[in-house]
């Protein structure tokens, strides 16, 4: 009994534990007992009642007494096949079966005197064990039949969907996967299960996975990815795969799942969507209007001058992305079609740039999804930049304003030359209606006055250049003519054909006309009717042209009518102007087709004379015109004999431009004037050219005194008897920067009666005396001659000048300063030297006569002015060796100095035989380049210490001796 428990209990329990195990099926809530006996099939019925029987016979084969010890465990063994194969039904009635057959062969153990507790217990708890096995088991079957059902349900979904599922155990070995994800690898179910990814895919591409797979382990929840695999023909494809945890039992990891979508031909399909948006330069735009969160195409940023991503497109962010004047009609296209009152939001606007610029913009999109009840639940829609479009379309709108507004008359023909339309400005200037011309040619506006030739160049120059522009004369529709200033303009289509011509005209008959008057004004003399001076120029720069290309001279005559100003304070200037009028039309009478004559003003005109011969057949032609000056004039009962003086400049002789020329013949009709009058002056270009060098190198030496390029040398004197250096004379060079080191006679000619030429004495005086008080500083004692100018000596202020500058050196005492006057030049106001000379003697500074006895006035200079010695010239000196009359004059120049107590120094000595004869005529003082050569003031210390070194003069006095 006790085996029977156990057995039953044990059976319970495994029933209940499997039960427990198996998801509960469908509308199990509904019966805890459900006897469907429509459900039992006849063999379950059979094969219970077989079993029952094989059974008992089984027992009743047992060598053990039935009624004393039925065994009634194993009753339960057919009742639970029965129950287990056929359910609850056969499951009951193999149990009734059993407990009837088992009851009726222990019947009197159940009931009667023998019965026994021991047996009724058996045979009780094997009907409740049957029944309660039959119960277990149906509900087993139950359970088992639901979840087959859901297993073939899921197994229909996993197979059948075409998105890939599978799942991984912890160590990554797949343990499920449908057909999708055996196409996606290429293979069978058999060849992906238990295998990892390392060994299904490319390395790459599995340690991505592997890496995806890890952070679901470690966040152990849900996540979203991108991930790619190679197909069996090469081609690599995109997967969205939603990856998971699985739990076991304990809640504890023990693998992964994941679900993948084929998403390679929706990203190729967005790819050539963004193609196409960039392709046709438009931007793309989402918003979701539950979220309020927009999205925008890269190019609608970078068309306003971002960079992708940079924009702020939140809607909050949009009053600052949109001009104000455009908000507003951008909030009511969009609120329009929220309420389905138009099919699209559409408008254009000004939209922010980057820089702060506006820029025009085209949006345009519509409701995309909608909620169930049909609420708009996003936008989308593109964006169109039409800053150019607008920008075309303003240009457009003021071309129409133009063209409608111009003053000058327009109009546009086609190819066939066919009016095709015309603004108001053409009909105000032609009188002509809109519809009278379009559709004809314009010929219609011909006046016939142009040649033929003038039309075929003009056609001509608009097929080659596209353009024309010129006068012409048309014909209004009242017959009357008008000149135009007519531009047209070819227009081609791509093709390069002539599609149009535009033709733009203003009516400048009335400019013409005062035009004509100003030109009269400005290019003729009011009283005679000739040309003025800038119609003069003119035709002088094309005579000039002409004479250069044909090798002819012309000739520019200024002609002066010499005292004329006495007619009019005479007669009146009403009577000056008809005598000029006359004497006008003289001179025109006697002058050539080809020549000009022009009146410049007062009574000044000038004849401009081509083809002209060379002197002095050319004069007899100018002379011409001074006759017909001279021949007498009757005005109002009054005979006038009319004189002048005429200056001329012939070109190409005086080359020069015709301002220039006329210069030039104005200076010579007053050289003419000055002359006596009443003749003919010709301008010399040879002497107005050294006029101009002359100029120049004042210039020159002007700049290179500024410049500091002028040096001084110095030539020593000697006692030619003791060999004393007595002194030194400055003397000033040039230090050219081109032509190098100059001698005076190569500049001091150009400064003499220059302003320049006091300029250049104050630097030779400051210069000088600076050097000797820097050869005193040194104990060098040397008397310094300084050249000065007559007319520099002149200044009335020379003395004061002098004197202020030694007294910059304290040290040097001005007797060491000697200033030698040259004797050659004219002293024009002996008493003003010589008041200068006693000036500068009043505060110690010498005087000397240079280059005595080529002068002016020798004997006057030496006995007015207050000099203490003489220069002989150096031309007397370097020649009385050879010339005695050279030799004479020296002679009589020392003996001359000798009687007014002079001291004399005799320049030019270039030998020591000049030297030796200057000492027999009693002149001991020398100086020349027998002596030394000027040197620069560096050298003249190393000098005296040669020369007395040398001792050279010693050889005089040996000869002498």
């Amino acid at each position: 009994m006790l085996k029977g428990m156990l057995f039953v209990l044990v059976s319970a329990v495994g029933l209940s534990l499997a039960l427990k195990n198996v998801p509960p099926p469908a509308g199990a809530e509904h019966s805890v007992l459900p006897l469907n006996h429509r459900q039992s099939q006849i063999r379950d019925y059979l094969l219970a009642a077989l079993l029952v029987g094989m059974m008992l016979w089984f027992r009743l084969l047992l060598p053990v007494d039935f009624s004393t010890k039925p065994m009634m465990v194993l009753q339960l063994f057919p009742v639970i096949l029965a129950a287990v194969f056929g359910g609850f039904g056969p499951g009951i009635f193999a149990t009734l079966l059993s407990s009837l057959a088992v009851g009726w062969i222990v019947r009197h153990t159940l009931s009667g005197p023998e019965q026994s507790l021991y047996m009724q217990l058996q045979w009780l708890f094997l009907t409740i064990n049957g029944v309660t096995v039959s119960w277990l088991c149906q509900q087993l079957r139950n359970k088992t039949h639901h979840v087959g059902q859901q297993q073939r349900l899921l197994d229909a979904v996993i197979e059948g969907t075409d998105d890939v599922v599978f799942t991984k155990d912890n160590t990554g070995r797949y343990q499920l996967v449908n057909q999708a994800a055996c196409r996606a690898f290429g293979r069978d179910a058999s060849q992906i299960i238990g295998r990892t990814d390392i060994e299904l895919l490319d390395p790459a591409q599995a340690v991505l996975w592997q890496q995806n797979d890890a952070k679901v382990r470690q966040q152990q929840q849900v996540l979203h990815f991108q991930e790619q695999i190679q197909a069996a023909d090469g081609n690599t494809l995109l997967y969205s795969v939603s990856k998971g945890p699985l739990f076991d039992h304990r809640q504890q990891f023990c693998g992964t799942f994941g679900i993948a979508r084929d998403i390679t031909a929706m990203v190729e399909q967005k790819r050539l969507l963004q193609r196409v948006l960039e392709g046709s330069e438009q931007g793309f735009w989402e918003w979701d209007l539950q979220r309020q969160r927009m999205q925008v195409s890269d190019r609608f940023e970078t068309m306003l001058g971002y960079q992708p991503g940079e924009m702020n497109v939140r809607p909050e962010n949009w009053p600052q992305l949109v001009h104000p004047e455009d908000f507003a009609a951008i909030q009511q296209s969009i609120e329009q079609h929220l309420q389905g009152l138009a099919p699209l939001h559409e408008v254009e606007f000004r939209a922010r740039c980057k820089d702060d610029s506006w820029r025009w913009v085209l949006t345009r999109g519509k409701v995309v999804t909608r909620t169930a009840d049909g609420a708009p639940l996003q936008l989308a829609g593109t964006h169109t930049d039409i800053q150019q479009r607008r920008h075309n379309e303003e240009t457009l709108r003021l071309a129409e304003l133009m063209f409608a507004g111009s003053y000058d008359g327009m109009m546009l023909v086609d190819a066939d030359n066919r009016i095709i339309r015309v603004n108001p400005a053409f009909c105000r200037i032609t009188g002509y209606s809109a519809a009278e011309v379009e559709g004809k040619s314009p010929r219609l506006l011909s006046s016939g006055l142009h040649e033929k030739g003038f039309y075929q160049q003009m056609w001509h120059q608009l097929q080659q250049h596209g353009f024309w522009r010129g006068e012409i004369i048309n014909k209004r529709k009242d017959g009357t003519v008008y000149t135009e200033m007519l531009s047209i303009s070819v227009v081609r289509g791509a093709d390069g054909y002539i599609r149009q011509y535009i033709g733009i005209f203003a009516d400048i008959s009335q400019l013409k006309a005062h035009a004509a008057e100003l030109d009269k004004v400005a290019n003729f003399d009011a009283l005679t009717g000739l040309p003025n001076r800038r119609l003069l120029l003119s035709r002088f720069n094309q005579t000039l042209i002409r004479a250069l290309q044909t090798g002819q001279r012309c000739a520019v005559c200024l002609i002066d009518i010499d005292g004329f100003k006495q007619i009019n304070e005479e007669h009146g200037s009403a009577f000056g102007d008809r005598v000029l009028l006359t004497l006008s039309h003289q001179l025109q009478a006697v002058l050539r087709h080809d020549d000009t004559l022009a009146r410049l003003g007062g009574d000044e005109f000038v004849v401009l004379l081509s083809d002209m011969p060379a002197l002095p057949e050319g004069n007899h032609i100018v002379k011409r015109l001074l006759q017909a000056v001279n021949r007498p004039l009757q005005l109002d009962n009054i005979e006038i004999t009319l004189t002048s003086s005429i200056g001329v400049s012939l070109y190409p002789d005086d080359n020069a431009d015709p301002d220039t020329l006329l210069r030039h013949a104005d200076k010579a009709m007053y050289q003419a004037k000055e002359a006596g009058r009443n003749r003919i002056q010709w301008f010399d270009p040879e002497h107005e050219r050294e006029a101009q060098e002359h100029r120049m190198m004042l210039e020159q030496l002007h700049e290179a005194l500024q410049q500091h390029q002028f040096v001084l040398f110095y030539q020593p004197k000697v006692n030619l008897r003791s060999g004393a250096v007595v002194g030194v004379e400055a003397l000033i060079r040039w230090q050219h920067p081109q032509r190098g080191l100059l001698s005076p006679a190569a500049f001091l000619p150009f400064i003499e009666g220059s302003e320049l030429e006091s300029q250049f004495g104050q630097f030779v005086l400051h210069a000088g005396i600076m050097q000797a008080d820097s050869w005193l500083t040194e104990g060098i004692q040397l008397e310094v001659g300084i050249n000065i100018s007559a007319s520099h000596l002149l200044n009335v202020d020379f003395a004061a000048q002098l004197s202020g500058l030694l007294q910059h050196y304290p040290q040097l005492r001005p007797g060491q300063i000697e200033l030698e006057i040259l004797e050659s030049t004219a002293i024009r106001d002996l008493a003003a030297a010589r008041d200068a000379l006693v000036r500068c003697q009043d505060f110690g500074v010498r005087f000397a006569l240079d280059d005595f006895g080529t002068g002016y006035s020798s004997l006057t200079y030496l006995r007015q002015l207050p000099v203490h010695s003489l220069k002989i010239d150096q031309s007397f000196v370097r020649d009385m060796l050879e010339d005695p009359d050279d030799h004479n004059i020296v002679a009589g120049v020392v003996q001359l100095a000798q009687v007014f107590d002079r001291s004399v120094i005799a320049e030019g000595v270039e030998t020591m035989a000049h030297a030796k004869a200057l000492l027999s005529i009693g002149c001991e003082l020398a100086q020349g380049y027998g002596v030394a050569r000027p040197m620069p003031a560096a050298e003249v210390t190393g000098w005296i210490r040669r020369w007395q070194s040398a001792q050279p003069w010693l050889q005089l006095q040996d000869d002498d001796g």
